[in-house]
């Protein structure tokens, strides 16, 4: 029993000397973000993380040439912070609201006369 005690005492002083690990994380994470937002040009893992992707898919997507980015001298690849930017927000998907908005707009501007019938009519 007393081997136990004297365990969890250490195990204890193990995890008060951690809790200054944690905030240090924070900060390193913090830093992280201040560079990714004065930065302008991006390393190959800088981009990935970035645009949290992996590196095999990031490697597909410049060797299919789906994303932008520049080989100065053939080898080493590097991303605009822009282009990338550019790139993450294609493809605009709206929302409920906004789909909702735009057909209430359309149908307010067609008369009715020249809407298209559908269905089958009766023949008299």
């Amino acid at each position: 029993m007393e081997r136990l005690n004297e365990r969890m005492t250490a195990i204890e002083a193990v995890l008060k000397k951690l809790e200054p690990v944690e905030s240090l994380l924070e900060r390193v994470t913090l830093l992280e973000n201040n560079i990714y937002t004065t930065k302008r040009v991006f390393t190959f893992q800088e981009a990935c993380m970035y645009i949290g992707v992996s590196e095999s898919l990031l490697y597909k997507l410049t060797a299919n040439k789906e994303i932008p980015h520049y080989k100065p001298r053939g080898k080493m690849l590097y991303f605009a912070k822009e282009e990338l930017d550019e790139w993450l927000l294609q493809n605009y998907e709206p929302t409920v609201d906004d789909t909702e908005r735009m057909a209430t707009e359309s149908s307010a501007t067609q008369p009715f006369f020249n809407q298209k019938r559908h269905g089958k009519r009766k023949k008299s």
